[in-house]
């Protein structure tokens, strides 16, 4: 099994087990700008998540906090500030080590709806061919 796969299934098995557990609802506002769609999340210390599949690369800014990472390829740290691309069809899993703001820049075009975005920016779940 490569890393990829085998970190993939980890994320997956750490996203099973947090399901059986009372889910935080986590601050979360939304931007629309020219051409653009922001998810702006306040991530508060302690909090372990993990995160949906986008289709698409996509902005990531961590103006404040620290955060443990985990993805497809490996392990790492993010101290603000940050701010990197994501790649698409990326798995990650996270635990929160300081109150983190978290914000998501997608390209967005269309209109400003969530359930729209979800459908056209998120890989359905049972899309994902490691799961399981």
């Amino acid at each position: 099994m490569s890393e990829v796969s085998a970190n993939r299934a980890k994320i997956f098995a750490l996203e099973d087990a947090l399901g059986g557990m009372e889910q935080a609802e986590l601050e979360t506002k939304h931007y629309f700008a020219h051409g653009t769609y922001t998810r702006e999340v306040f991530l508060p210390k302690g909090t372990v998540l993990t995160g949906k599949i986008h289709r698409n690369s996509c902005i990531n800014i961590i103006p404040m906090g620290k955060i443990l990472v985990v993805t497809d390829e490996g392990e790492y740290t993010i101290e603000a500030p940050h701010t990197f691309v994501s790649g698409a069809n990326v798995k990650k899993a996270g635990a929160v080590l300081e109150d983190t703001i978290w914000l998501k820049v997608h390209p967005w075009d269309g209109e400003s709806g969530l359930e729209q975005i979800e459908r056209e920016l998120i890989v359905p779940v049972e899309n994902i061919l490691c799961h399981g």
